[in-house]
């Protein structure tokens, strides 16, 4: 009975420090997963980022909505009957992110249409809201970088 007693004495005599070194090891490791996460978790975003800007470049923004086609655009952006003096045509294609936002950013013209025509498309999808055609286009390619 006394051996029984001086073997658990001398066990949890060395309990302490073996315990120590279990939690000092455990601390590393999850010092280990948290900087390997942060590195993911830095990594990866990036690598996201640059795919929806490509995205937003490619997106269409279709003047008239659908809901509206046929109309033709005045150069204050406003839609009116088609065949209206001094409307535009609709463009014959959606127009696509990336001449949107170099036409609004720089001025540039977009191919095919004259000045006038691209300042009328420009108000009329600055005048876009939540819940239209082109509106999550516009938005993203609009969103500073």
């Amino acid at each position: 009975m006394a051996e029984r007693d001086e073997i658990e004495r001398s066990a949890t005599d060395k309990a302490p420090a073996e315990t120590g070194s279990l939690d000092t090891s455990r601390r590393n490791l999850l010092r280990l997963t948290a900087l390997g996460g942060a590195a993911i978790a830095t990594v990866r975003p990036n690598a996201g980022l640059a795919q929806a800007a490509t995205s937003a470049l490619k997106c269409q923004i279709p003047i008239p909505d659908s809901a509206n086609a046929g109309k033709w655009i005045k150069s204050d952006g406003t839609l009116v009957k088609s065949g209206t003096s001094g409307a535009y045509a609709p463009p014959s294609t959606p127009l696509v992110g990336e001449d949107v936002k170099n036409s609004l950013s720089y001025g540039t013209r977009y191919s095919g249409y004259t000045q006038q025509q691209t300042n009328a498309y420009n108000n009329y999808i600055k005048k876009l809201t939540v819940g239209k055609q082109g509106y999550t286009c516009y938005a993203s390619v609009m969103t500073p970088r």
